[in-house]
């Protein structure tokens, strides 16, 4: 009883979280901590550095299969911290599969080429709250800023100098000290979240979901 009354509490305590965040059209992330209703389509649970099998709790009957249609797909991203009997229980979840991290001894469906490091980096993040498609995909769009400067000035927006008009050498006395560009920074990626949405996406393509 003392059991069923934890699991009660600690359910309410879910229910009343951050809802589930969409990756993708039919497609939510879920983990312990955020708000766990019903899930007919596919899902992303999160259940890495779980620690608590009851946590998990919530997060499994959302998507019972009595409530689920048979084109979804349930992508569960595990590590070696994920306790093993929780990780046995996934067995009973029809179109499962499980995502983690390279690592010894530790066997998923689908192995994600990344380090035990990146993966605890990119947990975390989410769960200090940072929104799970920020770690999708690196940001492409920044450029260095030498690479901006020469695709501007190739376009026109700055004039190229002439040799006579050069700015002085560091040799001369009123010379400046030639700024340096700082390091862009390494956005970082959840390799393994990743991977679960390239695998929705490539079956919603082939339409078997």
């Amino acid at each position: 009883m003392k059991r069923l009354g934890f699991l009660l509490v600690l359910s309410g305590w879910i229910v009343g979280g951050l809802p589930a965040a969409e990756l993708a059209p039919g497609l939510v992330y879920m983990r312990p901590g955020i708000k766990a209703t019903p899930v007919t389509g596919s899902a992303v649970l999160d259940l890495r550095y779980v620690t608590d099998e009851a946590s998990a709790a919530p997060l499994l009957t959302a998507v019972e299969p009595g409530k689920a249609n048979d084109r979804r797909i349930i992508l569960v991203l595990v590590s070696p911290e994920t306790p093993i009997g929780l990780r046995r229980q996934l067995i009973s979840i029809p179109r499962c599969l499980t995502l983690g991290h390279t690592a010894p001894e530790f066997t998923t469906d689908i192995v994600v080429t990344t380090s035990a490091e990146a993966d605890r980096r990119a947990f975390d993040a989410l769960a200090a709250g940072t929104a799970p498609e920020k770690l999708l995909v690196e940001n492409a769009d920044k450029m260095r800023y030498d690479e901006a400067s020469l695709v501007r000035e190739h376009s026109g927006a700055i004039e190229p100098v002439d040799d006579a008009d050069k700015a002085p050498t560091p040799e001369s006395p009123n010379a400046a000290t030639p700024a340096i560009p700082a390091a862009p920074e390494i956005p970082l990626v959840d390799a393994v979240l990743q991977r679960a949405v390239q695998i929705h996406r490539g079956l919603t393509v082939l339409k078997k979901l």
